[in-house]
């Protein structure tokens, strides 16, 4: 491995690629953190273009089902 450089990728199809290789690896590492500690997570990560994404262990589903879930979701990314 090589170390990348922590900075804004100009060119939009890099950008979109890289968005969903470590969208998909951050969802991973979300599933092993609940799956090992029996931890409860709910993770949301926004595109650029505003869809979202989420993970969530069984317990914390409702935040992202049921229509008081959404509108605290939509609020926070609302928020400035």
């Amino acid at each position: 491995r090589r170390k990348i450089r922590i900075e804004y990728i100009e060119d939009k199809s890099r950008r979109h690629i890289t968005f969903s290789k470590r969208k998909a690896g951050i969802m991973k590492k979300a599933y092993e953190l609940s799956t090992l500690t029996g931890t409860q997570v709910l993770l949301l990560v926004v595109s650029e273009t505003g869809l979202v994404y989420t993970f969530t262990t069984p317990k914390l589903q409702p935040l992202v089902t049921k229509p008081e879930g959404k509108n605290i979701i939509q609020s926070c990314l609302n928020a400035p």
